[in-house]
């Protein structure tokens, strides 16, 4: 249905800013289908409401807050005459497959840089990219660090590259993810969500910080020992946000019995899935701090379901 609404304009419609402008409202209409609705869950008690904004509807491969960090990337490349999207990822990385669908789907051109140059068959994950027109560049785990070394080893030179960071990090990556608050009907006390590079929550952050709001932003960090995430947020007043390091489960990306039985017990009594990457994590986190005491009660909170791909890719 997009693809054929996008090949209607591209026919009808020969002026390059009109063309565009249908673009980006055509994207918007699609991919708006994000909503708030009451969270009923055993494991949160009854001493918090609790809402869960539901961005995991937004788009099958490009769900959640992928979207949100990558509209107004795409906005400004298409304002700005670039071609070549290049960014980096882990092997499973889902913000690598949402640039790659956002790309075919703009017609823009994308690269990434993938860690670990392992000899192996390609992946689910990296099949997608694929298929989508992705060029995925695979370099060893020393290299993937200096991530500006690999765009100049490449595309120092090229005037149509811009480059995007590991999950979708780049300044135009902060206005989409802060758009979440113009969409919320009430002001929360406490806005939850899972943390991989950030963005999302310094969006959120510098959102909240610029309107004054009472709300606080609780980050549950996926990753053992992130403290990049407080030297982030750390340029953000302190009584605005707090970053929970202590719900990693040992690894990034470990799943365990534990953390799955959680999984299946939400699915069953929410009907909304979580992967555990990163929503099991948080979810499972907020019920653990809601339990202990450690939020304090009366508050009204929202956890933002940041998309995944939890079943598609197994």
């Amino acid at each position: 249905m997009l693809l054929d609404l996008l090949r209607k304009y591209n026919h009808c419609c020969c002026n390059a800013s009109f063309l565009h402008y249908h673009y980006f409202c055509i994207m918007r209409e699609v991919f708006a289908k994000s909503h708030i609705e009451r969270l009923y869950f055993s494991g949160l008690g009854n001493s918090c409401e609790v809402d869960i904004l539901r961005d995991d509807l937004i788009h099958p491969l490009v769900s959640g807050n992928k979207w949100r960090k990558l509209k107004y990337i795409v906005d400004y490349m298409q304002r700005a005459g670039k071609q070549k999207l290049v960014t980096f990822g882990g092997a499973y990385s889902n913000h690598l497959v949402a640039a790659a669908y956002a790309g075919r789907t703009f017609g823009i051109e994308t690269h990434a840089f993938v860690r670990g140059n392992e000899n192996r068959a390609p992946n689910a994950f990296e099949k997608l990219c694929m298929q989508n027109g992705m060029n995925l560049i695979h370099v060893d785990r020393a290299a993937y660090r200096d991530k500006n070394q690999l765009f100049n080893s490449k595309f120092q030179n090229d005037p149509l590259a811009e480059m995007v960071g590991e999950g979708g990090r780049h300044p135009m990556a902060l206005p989409g993810c802060a758009e979440i608050l113009t969409e919320l009907h009430q002001e929360y006390d406490l806005i939850v969500l899972s943390l991989g590079t950030g963005t999302t929550m310094e969006g959120l952050l510098k959102a909240v910080t610029e309107k004054k709001l009472k709300t606080r932003i609780l980050g549950i960090s996926s990753l053992k020992n992130n403290l990049e995430l407080d030297r982030i947020m750390s340029a953000y007043p302190q009584k605005y946000w707090q970053v929970e390091h202590n719900y990693h489960r040992g690894k990034y990306a470990r799943n365990d019995s534990e953390l799955n039985d959680f999984i299946h017990l939400f699915h069953t009594e929410t009907g909304i899935r979580l992967e555990f990457v990163y929503t099991g994590k948080m979810m499972m986190a907020l019920c653990e701090m809601l339990k202990n005491g450690q939020i304090a009660a009366g508050q009204k909170i929202l956890c933002i379901h940041t998309g995944g791909l939890p079943d598609l890719l197994q």
